[in-house]
């Protein structure tokens, strides 16, 4: 699979009695993939999946093949602290869905060593269905992927360890990472607000939270970064910074589920442990989303 471009980490809309909200599910993901989005990563972060049975999951991914499988790439979100257990639902998933790769975060909480990781990976790419892109997420997960291991994996497992979604917020090592990784590896931006730096220095693109609202601007801010067009780069990355903090003011994916709540896409009901954004959060999200239409009629 070819990680280029905009992928988009879909948020799952819940009821507010914490049910699946299908038509909700129905709606974004035909937002998302009619306006510019390159590929879906379902059961990510963003979607909540920790907080969903198998059962859901597997139901939430029928609803969404179903909806837009046959128009966009999907990529199964498959990562934990149960090396064996993921195995076996990256088998389970792969048996019941045409996915193009999964998503694997690193293993939190029991936090490995540099060789466990290694030893972790490896021994889902020996067992995967489908390549792999590792992701480091140090922030959430307490764990960092060191670029030897990365490189280690991409090297021991070409085409099966295809990419990495780098959310580590340090483009200095992304640096040293793109210098020295074989050519058939891709780099990925995990955060809205590093990605056009992160795509001029070499990656091929970002898998945004913002772009379940905007995934037309985030499309723009994506090719104009891969471009080389900085005029354009700067023009939306200054519009667009006050929503991408907002997103994460009161965390993830609260503050992008009261957006959608705003936009009239889906409803802001989070499961617990997170709570759906507060009111001065949806306020100043209101405010910024007003301010950056503004901008763009300005500039139009």
């Amino acid at each position: 699979m070819d990680c280029s471009g905009l992928g988009v980490a879909l948020a799952t809309p819940f009821r507010e009695d914490g049910g699946l909200d299908e038509p909700a599910l129905r709606r974004l993901a035909r937002h998302v993939a009619e306006n510019g989005a390159d590929y879906l990563v379902a059961l990510g972060t963003t979607g909540e999946a920790v907080t969903q049975t198998l059962e859901e999951r597997l139901h939430l991914l029928e609803v969404l093949f179903e909806e837009v499988g046959g128009r966009i790439p999907i990529v199964i979100g498959a990562g934990g602290y149960d090396t064996h257990a993921i195995a076996g639902e990256m088998r389970l998933y792969a048996q019941h869905f045409p996915a193009k790769a999964f998503l694997s975060v690193t293993p939190y909480y029991n936090k490995p060593t540099a060789e466990g990781l290694y030893a972790h990976y490896a021994y889902l790419a020996e067992r995967s269905p489908l390549p792999i892109i590792l992701y480091n997420v140090p922030v959430r997960t307490g764990v960092h992927l060191p670029p030897a291991i990365t490189l280690r994996l991409a090297e021991a497992f070409p085409g099966q360890v295809i990419a990495l979604k780098d959310a580590s917020l340090d483009l200095i090592q992304g640096m040293e990472l793109y210098a020295q990784r074989p050519p058939y590896f891709q780099l990925v931006s995990g955060d809205d607000v590093l990605a056009a730096p992160a795509i001029l220095m070499g990656y091929v693109g970002v898998i945004s939270v913002l772009g379940n609202a905007l995934p037309g601007v985030m499309k723009q801010l994506v090719e104009a970064a891969r471009s080389g067009n900085l005029p354009l780069v700067r023009r939306l990355e200054s519009a667009l910074l006050p929503l991408m903090r907002l997103c994460f003011a009161e965390g993830n994916p609260t503050g992008i589920k009261g957006l959608l709540a705003e936009m009239q896409l889906t409803g802001p009901w989070t499961r617990l442990p997170l709570l759906p954004a507060s009111e001065s959060l949806r306020a100043r999200l209101a405010e910024a989303l007003a301010a950056f239409s503004a901008s763009l009629s300005a500039t139009a």
